[in-house]
């Protein structure tokens, strides 16, 4: 290749206000790696190849992995009943009908509200999973709609605990890191060993820390792991070489959230790029963000790892350039461009939108919506049918998505960012 990239990522993260990045490329099974900037702006810190960055959300595709392995090795089944696993859930009637597989597909019906989902709980003992599963026990479950989640993980994580008879930490070591020789790859809880990120915000008066958000109660979501950019490439090489992996990107729900995916797998996205589909997941944490890209058809994959809160702002300038050089594959653009007759009649659009602890109100406007929430309205305008800008210089849910649309025409469900709450 005659790429350079380590100046490629050092000229986009500057653009993009990004303090510092480590990005790696794996083609035919060779590893490519680049690092820029700072672990953080307070000690100036380098970013290096021992920098671990917080995967975020990618640590659901590790928990999936680790699955995936656990079942072709016989230890448990995709169809085992939740409950199996988690005995806390026994009992409760949406999970005796949902099966490990609705789990990791987000199809479960679990109890979807702020206080399971976004809430930090103060105790972090090794209990913490037995105790959240029990307390989504009693709740009531959601409709039947696709909705990401993040505790969801979490009682995954109980189940892996129960099956091994440790921690879920060190089940996944034991399944996953220890087997795939991700040495690097480690916890927030863990003792400080090594080099870490610190996450950062990018603001109008410019870059300062962010607060560190690492709850136990969500750390199979990928709240508490941490990795590199040579680990994660590790991870997505087993996705390319093990067959038993390939069972993670069969689509379990066709649903398009503009600029994340176009179907949900189990633990994996599907991206329908005009080259053909690419598989992976992205990371959101506090002040970090992570990228995984699998392309099985060109034998390759990339990982891009940032601190800074523009973190996917970097991805969709960088990686375009790095698709097409390396794997000849076109990333499309995000497109933003409001189209007013798109969505056609708008008053279909007008309800509530709600769980039990957050509401969303719709209306109907001359040009687009008026959605109401927790920090007041935002005006909606329509790209498509289903999708509506809200900010277009938001890096990471410039749109909300209307789905589960009846013959009327009318949608069930409004996702925020990738959560759904459903029409009341």
């Amino acid at each position: 290749m005659t790429m350079d990239v380590a100046t490629l990522l050092r000229e986009h993260a500057a653009r993009h206000s990004v303090p510092g990045a480590a990005l790696g490329i794996l083609r035919d099974g060779v590893v490519t790696t680049a690092y820029c900037g700072v672990a953080d702006i307070g000690t100036g810190e380098p970013v290096t190849s021992e920098t671990r960055f917080a995967t975020g959300s990618v640590g659901k595709t590790m928990v999936a992995t680790a699955f995936a392995r656990l079942v072709d090795a016989g230890r448990l089944s995709w169809d085992d009943p939740v409950p199996v696993h988690v005995p806390e859930l026994r009992g409760a009637g949406w999970a005796e009908q949902a099966t490990v597989r609705d789990l990791l597909a987000n199809r479960s019906r679990l109890p979807l509200r702020v206080e399971s989902e976004f809430t930090a709980w103060p105790d972090d003992d090794d209990g913490v999973l037995s105790r959240v599963a029990a307390q989504v026990a009693s709740d009531e479950p959601t409709p039947p709609y696709w909705s990401y989640t993040n505790v969801g993980w979490s009682l995954l994580g109980r189940a892996m605990e129960t099956l091994t008879g440790d921690t879920w930490e060190e089940a996944l070591r034991a399944n996953l890191l220890g087997p795939l020789g991700m040495a690097q790859t480690t916890f927030t809880t863990q003792p400080i060993g090594e080099p870490r990120a610190s996450g950062h915000r990018v603001t109008a008066d410019g870059v300062e820390p962010a607060v560190a958000w690492t709850p136990s109660n969500l750390a199979p979501a990928g709240s508490t792991l941490l990795s590199t950019v040579t680990d994660l490439l590790r991870l997505a090489s087993a996705h390319l070489d093990d067959p038993a992996l390939a069972e993670l990107r069969v689509a379990h729900e066709e649903i398009r959230i503009h600029g994340w995916l176009d179907a949900w797998c189990l633990g994996l996205g599907r991206l329908d790029w005009p080259s053909g589909p690419v598989w992976g997941w992205d990371g959101i944490s506090a002040g970090q963000r992570s990228v995984l890209r699998v392309v099985p058809d060109r034998r390759g994959a990339i990982v891009l790892l940032t601190n800074g809160s523009s973190g996917r702002s970097l991805y969709r300038s960088l990686i375009p350039e790095v698709m097409d050089e390396w794997f000849g594959v076109r990333m499309p653009p995000l497109l933003l461009e409001p189209s007013p007759a798109a969505a056609g009649d708008l008053s279909r659009y007008e309800g509530v939108y709600a769980w039990p602890d957050r509401r969303w109100e719709v209306t109907a406007t001359d040009a687009g919506l008026l959605v109401t929430g927790p920090a007041g309205p935002v005006e909606a305008l329509p790209i498509d049918e289903s999708t509506f800008l809200v900010d277009a210089h938001d890096p990471d849910a410039p749109t909300m998505t209307f789905g589960a649309f009846d013959g009327d025409g009318r949608p069930g469900v409004l996702y925020q960012l990738l959560w759904g709450l459903p029409r009341t």
